[in-house]
């Protein structure tokens, strides 16, 4: 098994500080695993086999419809954990794990993780709370999409991922984003436009550049601050 370097993603981190000793099994049982964009990592309504500790990268929680649209509504990024729902027993959730920006993660299976859920209150409690910023993101993500325009949407969906990616450099195309905002490509287009003409954001190729977090989040609406980070 390959080398697991100190990883910097923020569960595992405050694992580390919460209870050195299972922090230190844990690392035993993680497996580095490259996240390639498109990939999926977990079915809608299925049980997943693996518990996946984002360490670059971005993961998106997508629901979609039977005619099959689809819309983001929630990321994970290196300050959290996907696929993690089965290990506390919870009901398989009614979204997808797809991978949105190609990264690192460390993986372990599901149930390592559901063993330490019920010998360790620090792992218990980590995940329990990372799991109730999850579903706020979640509503969050439905009251953006119902009240706020698509400039505001734009703007606060680029600031959480490259906040949870942890880079002003993002290789996204306007198909990609429309799909994640929940708005048609055509908006999003003049959205991009709009930020762009202001020198807020720089496109290319496929290839976004934040030029100005300060001002981006001047065009974002109140939901970016609401989900910006996990409690505590």
């Amino acid at each position: 098994m390959a080398k697991v370097e100190v990883p910097q993603n923020q569960l595992l981190q405050q694992l580390a500080r919460a209870d050195r000793a299972v922090y230190e099994q844990l690392l035993e049982d993680l497996h580095p695993t490259p996240l390639e964009r498109g990939a999926s990592l977990g079915s809608a309504h299925r049980r997943t086999d693996w518990v996946y500790f984002v360490e670059s990268g971005i993961v998106s929680l997508v629901a979609g419809t039977r005619h099959g649209q689809s819309l983001e509504v929630a990321i994970v990024g290196r300050e959290g954990v996907a696929g993690f729902a089965d290990a506390l027993g919870r009901r398989r959730l009614p979204y997808r794990l797809t991978v949105q920006l190609p990264g690192l993660a460390y993986r372990v299976r599901t149930r390592v993780i559901e063993e330490h859920v019920y010998s360790c209150t620090a792992v218990h409690e980590l995940l329990m709370e990372y799991s109730q910023f999850l579903m706020h993101q979640l509503s969050q993500s439905a009251l953006c999409s119902r009240f706020h325009t698509s400039v505001q949407r734009l703007a606060r969906w680029l600031l959480l991922t490259a906040e949870r990616a942890g880079t002003d450099r993002l290789s996204l195309t306007h198909d990609v984003i429309a799909q994640m905002v929940g708005a048609p490509r055509s908006a999003v287009t003049q959205a991009a436009a709009e930020l762009r003409s202001a020198g807020i954001i720089a496109y290319q190729r496929g290839m976004i550049t934040i030029r100005s977090r300060r001002r981006l989040h001047k065009r974002s609406c109140e939901c970016f601050d609401a989900v910006s980070s996990p409690a505590g």
